[in-house]
This record gives structure tokens, sequence and C-alpha cells, in this order.
């Protein structure tokens, strides 16, 4: 197996498209990361890491990395897939690695080489299921209306996203809450709530040509237990349905069964189980 490296998104994007096509749910986290790097997007002050594991002319593996964020792996051919030649390159090039996000398998069976490579003990930080809608079922709405965000919210929602930051990946390295809402707020997506004032968040990003993925769900904890949640985002999906995509795509936390059960009655059904390990040190 060799391991091709990629200097431009768009390269990587014509390499890895076909992949990314046939399991657009699936890869929806790597492959809309990679689109937005394409449009001139970033996630972190260094260059982003794109890989691809070749046997026999044929992609077996994508790898993508945005720093100071985790390895992100997709096996397309386990048979043919060496997680031993991975961990060789990855040595080299990225050696202060601070964890892997994939499906459960890919995740520990990395993550168990890279640990007895670098003799960095690894620890679960979550585990996760990603959940595909592709009819949003019907739900009785809680109280209120769904609209989408506008400036006169900007400090509001910062200070929730902070929270939902917090709270969902508090080890993580935390982007300016600020400016994901100005981004949100002029892209038109960033929706909420609204009984009264703004009682809980939805937003949506990462778009793939068929879908989209929904993210920053958050209800300050005094609005909870109201169903709002809920309304917004089954709301937020039925209208990125509406407006042309076949499927949107999110990530549980499936230690919240809660937010799991929230969804489940939205119509998301399960796609596949993934898992977030850290490396310490």
């Amino acid at each position: 197996m060799r391991i091709e490296s990629f200097d431009r998104a768009a390269d990587f994007l014509v390499a890895a498209e076909p992949v990314f096509l046939m399991n657009e749910a699936r890869t929806s986290l790597m492959f809309g990361i990679v689109r937005r790097l394409n449009e001139g997007g970033r996630f972190g002050d260094d260059p982003p890491i794109l890989l691809g594991a070749m046997h026999g002319g044929h992609l077996v593996a994508l790898i993508t990395r945005t720093p100071p964020y985790n390895l992100l792996v997709h096996v397309v051919n386990a048979k043919r897939f060496a997680i031993s030649s991975l961990i060789s390159f990855l040595r080299e090039r990225d050696p202060d690695l601070p964890g892997v996000h994939a499906e459960r398998h890919v995740a520990r069976a990395f993550a168990e080489a890279w640990a007895k490579e670098r003799g960095r003990p690894a620890h679960v930080r979550m585990e996760q299921r990603l959940y595909r809608l592709d009819d949003v079922a019907a739900i009785e709405a809680a109280p209120g209306r769904f609209r989408l965000a506008d400036p006169s919210d900007r400090e509001t929602l910062a200070s929730w996203v902070h929270a939902f930051m917090r709270e969902a990946t508090p080890d993580d390295p935390h982007p300016d809450p600020g400016v994901i809402v100005d981004r949100h707020i002029q892209a038109r997506t960033l929706a909420l709530w609204d009984d009264g004032g703004p009682v809980s968040i939805a937003g949506s990003s990462r778009a793939t040509p068929h879908g989209a993925s929904v993210s920053l769900v958050y209800t300050p904890p005094a609005k909870r237990g109201r169903g709002y949640a809920s309304s917004c985002v089954a709301e937020l999906s039925r209208r990125q349905l509406q407006s042309g995509k076949a499927f949107c795509t999110l990530f549980a936390d499936l230690a919240n069964s809660t937010s799991n059960a929230i969804y489940q009655r939205i119509g998301y059904r399960s796609v596949a189980d993934f898992t977030m390990i850290e490396f310490a040190g």
C-alpha cells in the first residue's frame, strides 16, 4: 500500500470525490470539510493534511487532518488497507497527532497501533452515532416559531455557541464563537426557535452535493425539556430537504440518550457508529 499526499484540496477532491459520492452520508464530515477547504475555508493556522491510501492504483482509504484537530479516516476497502503503512507515514509527517475520529472499528484499530508505535496511551473521548434523515416525521411543534438568526441575535448566540462547545467538546481547541455566528448569519445557515425570544438553535454546515449536515444543536439548560430543540431541528431539516437536498446528517453523542431519542423521533436513522479517541501527551 502506498500513501499519496495532496498539497491542494482541489487535487484531493478530484481523486476522492468518486469515493465520497458512493458513501455520501457516511463520509459527510470529511467530504464537507474538504469541500470547504477547496472553497478557501480554513480550520486552523497550519495547512491541512490530505492523504490517499493507494493499492493497485485504487483508493483504499481517505485520510485528512486540519490541525489542530484530530485525524479523520475513511476506509474504502478494509481488505486492502494496511494501518501499519499509514502509521509509518504519519510517524514522520505528523508525529504529534492528537487523536483520531473514524468509524468505531477503524478508530480503535488505528489508536491501538499508534499507541504501540508512539508509546502514547489512548483513551476514548466520545462514542457517536451518525444519523441520516430522508423525510421529516410529523411531530407536535413546541410553542413559538422557527426563524433564521440575524445580526441582532449575535451576542446571545455567540454565548450559546461557546456553551455548546464547552459542553460537547470541552477538550478541543475552540474557535471564536462570534466568528462562527457571523459566518452562519451571513450564510443564513443558523436557525433558532423563538418563543418570546430565542430559546434553541441549530445550524447547517458542511454541505455535500446531495446532503446537509445539522450541527450546533443547543438549548440553554433552563429552556430544556419543552420540545424547542426537536421543533428547531425538524424544521431546519425540512427546509434543507425543500431546498433540494436529498438527505440531512448529524452526529449525536451516544452518552446523551435524550438527544438520540429526539433525533430518532424526527426521522433520523442510524448510519454508523463513530469513535473519537485522544492520545495522551
